[in-house]
């Protein structure tokens, strides 16, 4: 349990510095510097974070139970599932006209995020 505790604050870090580049990076470019290769060093920096943020996840995962690994696979499968077929209904029903707005690639990513608690959540009452 302390290990867990400690890698959910390895994981808390990394996220926060990865989403912490990512608004720095969004709202510096254009604004700080005009420059290309800013950009670029920006985007590699934001890469390698979201890549430390991932290892750190996966370090998380091998602290787990099997009941808590157990519910984050059913989690993140029930995620990706409606991931896809959300996404693309989404993609096509613009270009069949069905809806008039281009679609955004963050209404897919607020999709996901919510997906994802909510199945992990319902997942965990489920088993309890």
């Amino acid at each position: 349990m302390k290990e867990q505790k400690k890698q959910n604050k390895v994981l808390l870090g990394w996220t926060l510095a990865w989403v912490v580049s990512l608004a720095f990076l969004t709202g510096a470019e254009n604004t700080i510097w005009n420059d290309l290769i800013y950009t670029k060093i920006g985007l590699l920096i934001n890469l390698v974070i979201g890549i430390g943020m991932i290892v750190a996840h996966k370090n998380l995962f091998k602290t787990y139970d099997e009941l808590q690994k157990k519910i984050q696979f059913e989690a993140m499968a029930i995620t990706l599932g409606l991931a896809v077929v959300v996404g693309l209904t989404y993609e096509v029903s613009f270009d069949f006209g069905v809806i008039d707005k281009e679609p955004e690639f963050e209404y897919l990513m607020l999709f996901i995020c919510f997906s994802y608690v909510a199945s992990n959540i319902i997942s965990a009452i489920r088993y309890k």
